[in-house]
């Protein structure tokens, strides 16, 4: 501990370092920030933690979770300007030291988000049901990042002795004393180096562009197989005004697949042969439905997103309005896609998602400017529409399992589908 401690002292006593650090923590305060508002909110997640929504040791498991990610973003910091620093006075590798540093990094930000409303990284490179899919929710991605950032600082602080006395250094003792001439020396060692940033920077930029295009794009790239005879609800043969989407069970925990009646009509199955594509024709709308305000269209599925979110805080309600809000985001609209496990299902109210608060904001639109011609049923159904151009492979797997046309697009688990993964359907 003492060569730890005169190590970091060695370290930290340039004032470069000490920037390296304060910037590192702050990049990556603001990067977790910006990943747990991706899935969640911090008043949903401290709502969640109190009402028991993260098992036996809710609360135990809400404090070591912010616990664990406030004591990474510090550790973050110490580690980074630990490898600056061996990077700039060491001809040695540092490769292990630069692993763990890495590692640690990675697992933090795979693990930011919450058990019920998800994880955004690990919901854009399909890991259905987020946090919820670990024994421990997600803890153990917090354990090991904490584990790895704390092997790099111990094993880069011990580097840092060894090397005070070596000979492949760079002239440490010569550095110390820039440090100590004052401001002029100062401005000397505050030289960022400018490659080796941008260089990492777009490395950085390509590998978060390669997650949102994971996320963005449905990857259908699979064989579609000749469909046969529905098993349950029934192919389509005409134009029809439902649709095929979850629906909470009795259990309040787990869904089923049902009918639900919608607002526009749904095109009716063509019947080519090739069921994924029939399946596309069906659940994927098209066009601008009459009530969409502006430009809102289904054929803009990003703006469609933004525009009905930001209802959600713009238009406010009547007590008997809300009463009724209220019950559609709390006891029948589900987030299954993103959220929550096999059988744990997440209610639209306790999603943080961009595509829940898009729902609500629709909720509060039509509820304002529609809500005396439409049934709930019909607002549950309609917004499924608009879920199938957020998730469409999810609602495409759901109508084909349902329509007995698996084989075309098969069936994964996702929040609420059951202990078997597939809404209680036999194989």
């Amino acid at each position: 501990m003492k060569s730890l401690l005169t190590s970091l002292k060695i370290i930290f006593r340039e004032a470069y370092y000490r920037y390296v650090a304060f910037f590192t923590i702050l990049g990556f305060s603001y990067l977790s920030y910006w990943l747990f508002l991706k899935s969640t909110t911090f008043e949903t997640y401290l709502m969640n933690m109190k009402n028991g929504d993260f098992g036996q040791f809710s609360v135990l498991y809400g404090i070591t979770y912010i616990s664990t990610t406030i004591l990474t973003i510090i550790l973050s910091g110490v580690s980074v300007a630990t490898v600056f620093w061996l990077y700039r006075h060491s001809k040695l590798s540092q490769t292990k030291n630069i692993g763990a540093n890495l590692g640690g990094l990675l697992a933090a930000i795979f693990g930011t988000g919450c058990p019920v409303c998800g994880a955004f990284l690990l919901s854009a490179i399909g890991v259905t049901g987020g946090l919820s899919v670990f024994p421990l929710q997600g803890l153990e991605l917090k354990f090991l990042s904490l584990a790895l950032l704390a092997g790099s600082i111990f094993y880069g602080t011990r580097r840092v002795h060894e090397m005070i006395h070596c000979d492949d250094c760079n002239d440490i003792l010569h550095e110390h004393k820039k440090h100590a001439i004052g401001k002029k020396g100062f401005r000397h060692l505050f030289i960022i180096p400018l490659r080796d940033t941008l260089i990492f920077t777009l490395a950085g930029l390509f590998l978060v562009n390669q997650f949102i295009i994971a996320q963005v794009s449905a990857a259908f790239g699979m064989t579609a197989n000749k469909g046969f005879v529905a098993t349950l609800l029934g192919i389509q043969t005409k134009s029809t005004y439902t649709i095929i989407a979850p629906k909470i069970n009795p259990d309040k925990r787990t869904t089923s697949l049902a009918e639900w009646p919608t607002i526009t009509e749904v095109s009716a199955n063509p019947n080519s042969g090739n069921a994924l594509a029939d399946a596309k024709v069906v659940m994927i709308a098209t066009g601008k439905p009459f009530y969409a305000p502006d430009d809102v269209s289904f054929d803009d599925p990003i703006n469609a997103q933004k525009k009905w979110g930001a209802f959600e805080k713009s238009i406010k309600l009547s007590t008997e309005q809300e009463a009724r809000y209220q019950r559609l985001i709390s006891t029948m609209m589900t987030c299954s896609y993103c959220c929550g496990g096999p059988n744990n299902v997440t209610m639209n109210k306790n999603c943080g998602c961009a595509h829940a608060k898009a729902v609500r904001g629709f909720y509060r639109y039509m509820i304002q400017n529609f809500g005396d011609e439409y049934s709930d049923e019909q607002l549950v159904g309609e917004s499924h529409r608009w879920y199938a151009l957020w998730y469409p492979k999810g609602m495409l797997e759901d109508y084909l399992l349902a329509t007995g046309n698996e084989a075309a697009l098969p069936h994964t688990s996702h929040g609420g589908a059951g202990p078997g993964g597939r809404h209680g359907i036999a194989k």
